[in-house]
């Protein structure tokens, strides 16, 4: 067993039998029009618009209105929607992937325009995080390459040729200190280096690039010298808009501004690498077609931007500028955004969407669009006093999935005199002495904990009081 700080905290046999784990989604993805979860127990399931095999539905190809279950193995690790593609990663490391692959952008070797079933993808068996567009798609290895395939017609694949279409993954530059990772639909890449830097390559569409004078960098290229970046997203399909968190909570924008999706009005900054401030302390964000989404350390959820279909969820159609709150929860834990949907998870793993839904993309069994966000009804997801959160007690765990710093933010009746960490055998892997109160955020370093799903839990002297899956990349 490894120990947090100095102190071992004294536990007793951890019985699987005295809870029922629910079966509710841990992460979840969205891109154009459909989306993919997976459940904690390793299903992987997905709903919305399926014409193109992205829902591995074989010779099937409707669309979903309701979430169905994409693969029953319960080895799954990571799945991530691209725009007409799903790739997932198994506990083994190997990639999979289904949908459309008209230039490659599955990486299966093969000019096969779609895949309608989940297939293997190449022979590696340490990928860590998958990001498609809508032509092209990276990868991250948890050895910290980075690969490429599909379009290569801007310089996509960063290897300082254009313009054939790469058809299987090959590997982006030689560092291997890469941690993260992102596209955008207008043909461009961007990573962050495990030392804070920031890069990207690709087409310099609308400046996103941050050159004024350039119109492709050929490799990757660091794009400032701040070295405290830690994650970014790109806006969808041709949505020219960046966020990015930095490793003190702080979040940035810079990129298009049509709809004020940089949280600014489009009249003061219309676009650009004129980076701007978005005020707050972040742990989560995501962006859609020209809206823009975050989560705050107090958990509540803010959105802003385009609103045409009511993707914001703010109750109405309307545009906002600024970082608007949608409702008054602050239990959010993730949210993703396709074309002009948005579907989230709240702590308890109950799944929410809201916008347009002419293709089912909201999962609500209907095709009727919803303006504020509303849940979605899973079997096997309903939660009670047997399950993880109960209603005097509030565990939130960030981020999930985690890469080498878990955060803990505890308030509730019961006062927390150590917090454990077991994996699904039981098997108590991480111990830490608590602060003996019933209020308190602690975050420590769970990096050396093999990939896989576990248990944490804050114990008072009665027991277990309150227990939270997450799943370590």
């Amino acid at each position: 067993m490894k120990i947090f700080n100095k102190c071992i905290a004294i536990v007793g046999l951890f019985l699987f039998s005295s809870a029922v784990f629910s079966q509710c989604f841990t992460t979840l993805s969205s891109a154009w029009r459909h989306n993919v979860a997976l459940k904690s127990n390793g299903t992987i399931w997905g709903w919305g618009f399926g014409s193109f095999g992205q829902l591995n539905n074989g010779t099937n190809s409707l669309d979903e209105s309701s979430p169905i279950l994409l693969s029953a193995s319960n080895d799954w690790l990571r799945v991530t929607a691209g725009e007409y593609s799903t790739f997932a990663i198994k506990t083994n490391g190997t990639l999979w992937g289904c949908g459309n692959n008209n230039l490659g952008n599955l990486g299966i070797n093969s000019t096969a325009q779609n895949s309608f079933t989940l297939i293997q993808i190449g022979t590696a068996t340490n990928w860590k995080e998958i990001a498609p567009s809508n032509n092209f798609t990276i990868g991250l290895r948890t050895d910290g390459t980075i690969w490429g395939t599909g379009q290569n017609d801007g310089y996509q694949m960063g290897n300082n040729t254009c313009c054939t279409n790469q058809l299987s993954f090959m590997q982006i530059g030689t560092a291997t200190d890469w941690k993260n990772i992102a596209v955008s639909g207008a043909r461009s890449a961007f990573a962050i280096k495990n030392n804070g830097t920031l890069w990207a390559w690709g087409t310099n569409f609308a400046g996103l690039l941050g050159y004024s004078n350039v119109s492709s960098l050929t490799v990757p290229t660091q794009l400032n010298t701040d070295i405290d970046w830690d994650k970014i997203v790109v806006g969808n399909s041709v949505s020219c808009h960046a966020l990015i968190l930095k490793t003190n909570g702080t979040l940035w924008s810079w990129g298009g501004n049509v709809n004020g999706e940089r949280g600014v009005d489009p009249q003061i900054i219309s676009g650009g690498f004129d980076s701007n401030q978005i005020l707050g302390t972040w742990t989560a964000i995501a962006a859609g077609f020209r809206t823009s989404f975050g989560i705050k350390s107090d958990g509540t959820l803010w959105a802003w931007g385009l609103n045409s279909f009511g993707q914001l969820g703010t109750g109405t159609t309307s545009n906002t500028f600024v970082p608007i709150q949608i409702g008054t929860s602050n239990n959010w834990q993730s949210i993703s955004s396709g074309y002009r949907h948005t579907v989230a998870l709240r702590t308890d793993g109950s799944l929410w969407s809201w916008g347009i839904n002419d293709q089912g993309q909201l999962g609500n069994g209907t095709t009727t669009a919803s303006i504020i966000p509303s849940q979605v009804t899973v079997a096997g997801c309903t939660l009670g006093t047997d399950d993880f959160e109960l209603a005097v007690t509030e565990l939130v765990v960030s981020p999930n999935p985690v890469d080498s710093e878990l955060t803990l933010r505890y308030k509730g009746n019961a006062t927390i005199d150590s917090i454990v960490v077991y994996d699904l055998s039981g098997k108590e892997v991480y111990a830490i002495q608590a602060l003996g109160t019933n209020s308190f955020q602690s975050s420590f370093g769970i990096g050396s904990l093999a990939a896989g799903s576990y248990i944490v839990s804050l114990k008072s002297g009665s027991g277990v009081v309150v227990s939270k899956q997450f799943v370590k990349k």
